[in-house]
């Protein structure tokens, strides 16, 4: 089946950030999936745009068991990055399907970015590669909607 490129571009992607340290498990009888999802994972990110909507930055930090007060034995990981998108407009398109493109689908390719970077720097260690589960991304978007009304 053909392909139909979307209306959104990522035009540029750059790692700005990347850390990861490894403690060793008390024990080596560890089940490393659980392990895995046992651990806290924190995203935040900053949107700006273009007064026109047509470019967008986005800057995205991803924190994996890296807060101190909930370090688990295993990896700590922070990675982030940075990507440029444009929205090309030669077609019509319905509002739905722009704000989709302006605020959901640009956080998502970013984090599947980071998320392919947090397995290649894991992969070769002791635990094997880490694979950050899916992301609920309707709610980092009205969390981060939330957090700016209260600020």
């Amino acid at each position: 089946m053909k392909a139909k490129f979307s209306p959104l571009q990522l035009l540029d992607f750059k790692l700005l950030e990347s850390h990861f340290e490894f403690l060793a498990p008390e024990s080596s009888d560890i089940d490393h999936k659980k392990l895995f999802f046992s651990y806290p994972v924190e995203i935040d990110f900053d949107i700006n745009s273009t007064e026109d909507n047509k470019e967008i930055q986005l800057i995205t930090r991803i924190k994996v068991n890296a807060d101190e007060e909930y370090k688990l034995r295993g990896y700590k990981i922070l990675v982030e990055g940075g990507g440029t998108f444009s929205i090309n407009e030669s077609e019509k398109m319905d509002e739905g399907l722009k704000t989709n493109l302006l605020k959901f689908s640009p956080l998502n390719m970013m984090i599947n970015n980071l998320r392919n970077i947090m397995y290649q720097i894991t992969n070769l260690g002791p635990l094997g590669g880490y694979l950050l589960p899916p992301i609920d991304i309707s709610k980092l978007l009205q969390d981060k909607i939330e957090e700016q009304e209260a600020n």
